[in-house]
């Protein structure tokens, strides 16, 4: 059977065959380990649209660029960023790029969400801090 012939093979292998079997398992099994962060500050209402369809209240990092890079709300709205590209990136409120102290997301890795309530109507520009041309806008109006 299957199972002598390997207990033949590692009974007469010297020890380093068997210590490197042993370490290839091992590496496998660490590879199948989720060790992934998240800083999703979350709103509570458990919606995460699955991450393939964009919802009204999402926008996306996207290469290099706010997806969409101007977005409508209403007052009261909670809108999610969700890094889908390759880098690190950070959502910082303000203009030209100088950080006005609204809300600022940190370094967002790759899969990374951050969330920020607006509870006033008006015109909000944020950007990127590692990305000179990273901006974009959130506009909120009045519900009323």
């Amino acid at each position: 059977s299957n199972t002598n012939a390997w207990r033949n093979i590692l009974s007469k292998s010297k020890p380093p065959l068997i210590i490197l079997l042993m370490m290839l398992v091992f590496i496998g099994l660490a590879g199948c380990s989720d060790s992934t962060t998240d800083t999703d500050v979350g709103n509570g209402d458990g919606d995460d649209n699955g991450g393939t369809q964009q919802a009204p209240d999402e926008v996306w990092m996207e290469g290099r660029a706010f997806n969409p890079g101007n977005l409508e709300v209403e007052v009261g709205t909670t809108v999610t960023w969700e890094n889908k590209s390759s880098e690190v990136h950070t959502v910082t409120s303000g203009s030209n790029r100088t950080y006005d102290e609204l809300f600022d997301s940190g370094n967002l890795s790759p899969g990374d969400t951050f969330t920020y309530t607006f509870d006033e109507v008006g015109q909000f520009d944020y950007f990127c801090r590692p990305h000179s041309g990273m901006t974009a806008t959130v506009t909120v109006i009045d519900n009323g």
